[in-house]
C-alpha cells in the first residue's frame, strides 16, 4: 500500500471510473494503514482480511455507502458478499485464490458447497491464482492437461462461465496498468 507506484495507480481511478466497490488483494499491510492509504477514495464502508504473515496477503474490500452489501463470510482467500443494487440481488465472492497449488483445491471446495445453495446470481472476481487452460499461461514451463482439472470442475460444479479478462494481460507483471472491471 505503500508503494508510489501504487498510490498513483489508485488515484488514476476515480478520473477513469466512479466505482462503488473497490477490491484491494495483497495489501500486505495492518487494516489502519489500507484505511489510512484509502481515506481520499472516501469509501465509507469497508471489511478488511489483515495479511497472513508479514509482507503477505491482506485484502480490503470498500463501497459506498449507497450500496447495500452484505458480508455473508469472509477468509485469507475470499470475501464473500449478497449485493442489493438497481432492484436486484447477487451475490459476488471477492476472490484471491490460493497462491500454494497443494491448498487449491480445498479452496474450490468451499465455493463449491456455497455455490450449490444458491439461486440468485453469482459472480466471482479477483486472482484466483489458477488457469482453466495452457492459452491462458506465457512462459514458463508447460503445465499438464490435468492440472486444470480442480479449477474446471469447480467452475462446472457451480454452473459459472469464465468472462475473460480486459486490459493487459500479466497485470501483475511488472510496471504495468492497472485492470479495472466494471458490471453493468
Amino acid at each position: 500500500m505503500g508503494s508510489t507506484t501504487l498510490s498513483q495507480r489508485l488515484r488514476e481511478i476515480p478520473s477513469k471510473i466512479s466505482p462503488d466497490i473497490l477490491f484491494l488483494m495483497e495489501t500486505k499491510n495492518p487494516d489502519d494503514v489500507v484505511l489510512q492509504s484509502l481515506s481520499w477514495m472516501n469509501f465509507k464502508t469497508h471489511h478488511l482480511i489483515f495479511p497472513h504473515s508479514p509482507g503477505g496477503g491482506g485484502l480490503a474490500l470498500l463501497w459506498k455507502s449507497e450500496m447495500d452489501v452484505s458480508i455473508i463470510t469472509s477468509c485469507q482467500n475470499y470475501i464473500d458478499t449478497k449485493i442489493k443494487a438497481a432492484g436486484k440481488t447477487f451475490f459476488a465472492t471477492f476472490l484471491y485464490g490460493e497462491p500454494d497449488r497443494s491448498k487449491r483445491k480445498a479452496i474450490w471446495e468451499l465455493l463449491t458447497v456455497m455455490g450449490k445453495n444458491r439461486e440468485d446470481p453469482w459472480f466471482i472476481i479477483g486472482d484466483f491464482n489458477d488457469i482453466i487452460d495452457a492459452s491462458e499461461k506465457q512462459g514458463g514451463p508447460l503445465r499438464q492437461e490435468g492440472t486444470f482439472t480442480d479449477i474446471r470442475s469447480f467452475m462446472a460444479e457451480c454452473d459459472l462461465f469464465d468472462l475473460r479478462h480486459s486490459g493487459n494481460f500479466l497485470s501483475w507483471r511488472g510496471k504495468r496498468h492497472i485492470m479495472l472491471c466494471t458490471v453493468d
